[in-house]
């Protein structure tokens, strides 16, 4: 039934009109075998694909999805089984490549002789069903932009890639979030998962870390993994009998759990130090720059006070050391008015000082990298809106900013953000988006 397939190998589902020369080729130098079904057929053969899933231990799945799939996913006799499919796909890495016309609503049915577009109420069905079962849609206009992401996703999956975060150099607490990533590692190692690495990915402007590594079925995700090694840091201070209690549930060999326990305990008061002193001396580096910037400009009365109050809300405090940190990537930088609240006390300062203080402070928080005004509202925006998907969101942010990453980077990272872009869109309707996904598309110089 299967020709010259390998049941005892994993398989790579490559669904819909996908089997571009470049995607073959990565698949071939990969080593991995692959079986190509198109979905613009009858349910019978949509049930087919679904046994492959049964029979085959399948590695990843790259579908392009048509016009008439969407109109297929709508009709009556396609619903058992593609809602089946979906589940099966959503199950295992997959990349969904969809027309951008086909997610955006604003686009209209008659965008295109060339290129059908259902009707608006069929593609509303259709990405709401495929946001149902979570499925990883990217958008697409060019095939050229297929190849390069859906080679980019098998060398990816093929490597393992379970998360990825961008740290911009010099930006406040990259070296405690080294420090933190790196603790992290070595603690997967002690509850069992030796098998994950971590990579990084330097830049003059910054680094991309990067965890590897086989994820079972019924395994935590690294991110929960991650939420809860964060809690163990801090109840290994604070709480250490219940961080005991915790290792002792996992695969640590019992005579080492206090060793362990001692050496995170340690390490977990070293960083709350770091992260505390780091934060003065940005605190003492901005007040300097301001007096250095200002002094000539500024009338003798000038209300330096004030101007430091303003300083310290301006950049951020740690009230834990795992999630916040790693959250300070999601945050933008705060909206400075000329009217600010602080303890009760209201702070009164002209605009020119108002511009100043936030500009340094962008510098100083940011590190090297420059970010634009446009770049802002997009973490602001994914900061508000994405959920569980801001890490990865505003590390596309970042990469899609570092003009010494490959092209191939910088493209994966310009297509997710399209893709929340567009989902905003869906939901809010409103046009605003359309001028930030035109931005993200610029970037690239396309």
């Amino acid at each position: 039934m299967y020709e010259d397939l390998n049941t005892s190998e994993p398989l790579v589902v490559l669904l819909g009109n996908i089997g571009h020369e470049g995607i073959l080729s990565s698949l071939k130098a990969a080593g991995r075998q692959y079986k190509q079904k198109f979905l613009e057929s009858k349910p019978r053969n949509w049930a087919t694909i679904i046994e492959y899933f049964d029979d085959f231990s399948v590695k990843a799945v790259i579908a392009k999805l048509s016009p008439s799939v969407y109109e297929h996913l709508v009709d009556d006799g396609y619903r058992d089984v593609g809602h089946a499919l979906l589940r099966k796909i959503s199950s295992v890495p997959h990349v969904l490549f969809v027309f951008e016309g086909l997610l955006d609503p604003m686009i209209d049915a008659e965008f295109s002789d060339a290129f059908h577009i259902p009707e608006i109420e069929i593609r509303n069905a259709v990405n709401t069903l495929l946001a149902k079962f979570e499925l990883n849609v990217v958008p697409y206009r060019r095939n050229a932009e297929v190849t390069v992401i859906a080679g980019t996703f098998v060398s990816e999956t093929e490597d393992g890639l379970l998360f990825r975060v961008y740290v911009p150099a010099g930006r406040i607490w990259a070296e405690e979030i080294n420090r933190l990533l790196q603790l992290f590692r070595d603690y997967l190692g002690k509850v069992g998962l030796a098998s994950i690495r971590l990579d990084a990915i330097r830049t003059d402007r910054g680094t991309v870390y990067e965890f590897h590594g086989e994820q079972q079925a019924g395994e935590q995700s690294l991110s929960t993994q991650f939420r809860e090694f964060s809690h163990f840091l801090d109840i290994s201070i604070s709480r250490p009998e219940e961080a005991e209690a915790l290792l002792k549930d996992k695969n640590v060999n019992p005579r080492e759990v206090v060793e362990v326990l001692a050496r995170y305990a340690k390490e977990a008061k070293r960083l709350q130090v770091d992260l505390k002193q780091e934060r003065e001396r940005k605190l003492l580096s901005i007040r300097h720059r301001l007096e250095s910037e200002l002094t000539d400009t500024l009338p003798a009365d000038t209300d330096w006070a004030a101007i430091d109050t303003l300083v310290a809300t301006s950049v951020p405090a740690l009230s834990n050391i795992g999630p916040n940190l790693l959250a300070m990537q999601t945050a933008a930088l705060p909206i400075v008015a000329t009217t600010r609240e602080s303890n009760g006390v209201t702070i009164n300062l002209r605009p020119q000082i108002i511009q100043a203080v936030h500009g340094i402070v962008a510098q100083e928080i940011q590190g090297g990298l420059k970010l634009s005004e446009e770049d802002q509202e997009l973490l602001k925006l994914i900061n508000e809106r994405a959920k569980d998907r801001a890490p990865e969101l505003t590390s596309a942010v970042y990469e899609l900013s570092d003009e010494n990453l490959p092209k191939a980077n910088r493209t994966v990272a310009k297509q997710k953000l399209k893709r929340f872009l567009v989902g905003l869109g869906n939901r809010a309707g409103d046009l605003a988006f359309g001028v930030l996904q035109a931005y993200v598309e610029k970037k690239l110089g396309l």
